[in-house]
């Protein structure tokens, strides 16, 4: 069930007022307007970031394709991937000139084999497409195989330690009492009256990410707070693999 692409399709639509809920399994929920995805300049939090882009750029979990659409504005080769089939539609439909429906954490062949980027986006907290601190670190080694040497990959996540929310606290307490990073979550998508499929979610902090990185032969050139409860990295891929890093043969 595509709850989020079906958001996605109703707003693109012109039916305003409808409202995506994310249902976290201790019954926290945040609501959000899916215009959110519609916006026309990135989020402060991205922009320094994207004024360091270089084409071509993939951008993984695109949504809607609002950040492809401003890096296509501003004249750079982009190609977005995204699961959900309703936002590869609605971002073909708004304009996009290369989208493409698949799953980056998926084995066997997939729509980027053969591809090479120099920029790879992840942004709108999407390191939490891994699921968990090990899949985290899967991402990071599939991206790894579609970065052109010296490559970059933008980061951008949610800060969970800026928090003096009840409920948030209490979620990390019991995440550590249990041994888990206190930003992994299980959560769905929630939408007119349609319940999605709880799926796991991990939002790393900070330290987490560094030493993820590391972990996965990328080099951290950047690390910082950014606008808000949001934090900001440029993750730099080696000029050179070892042996060790390079992608095992197909």
């Amino acid at each position: 069930m595509d709850l989020f692409g079906e958001a996605l399709r109703d707003r693109h639509a012109g039916h305003l007022g409808r409202v995506l809920t994310i249902r976290r399994d201790d019954d926290h929920t945040d609501q959000h307007d899916p215009g959110v995805y519609f916006t026309d300049t990135p989020f402060a939090h991205e922009i320094d970031l994207l004024a360091q882009a270089r084409g071509p750029v993939l951008d993984v979990g695109c949504g809607a394709g609002r950040t492809l659409l401003w890096l296509e504005r501003n004249g750079l080769d982009a190609t977005g991937i995204d699961l959900s089939r309703g936002a590869v539609e609605v971002a073909r439909s708004r304009g996009c000139q290369d989208v493409r429906h698949g799953d980056v954490m998926a084995d066997g062949a997939q729509p980027l084999d053969g591809a090479r980027f120099q920029t790879v986006i992840l942004f709108g907290n999407n390191m939490g497409i891994g699921g968990t601190l090990e899949g985290a670190a899967a991402l990071l080694r599939r991206i790894s195989r579609v970065v052109r040497p010296g490559g970059q990959l933008f980061v951008t996540g949610l800060d969970i330690a800026l928090t003096d929310t009840p409920s948030h606290l209490a979620y990390h307490r019991a995440n550590q009492a249990r041994g888990r990073p206190r930003g992994e979550i299980t959560m769905r998508f929630e939408y007119q009256g349609k319940l999605g499929t709880w799926v796991p979610w991990f939002h790393p902090e900070p330290h987490e990410l560094e030493r993820l990185a590391h972990k996965t032969g990328w080099d951290v050139e950047r690390l910082e707070h950014a606008s808000g409860p949001f934090f900001a990295a440029t993750l730099r891929a080696p000029e050179e693999r070892t042996n060790a890093q390079k992608p095992p043969a197909r």
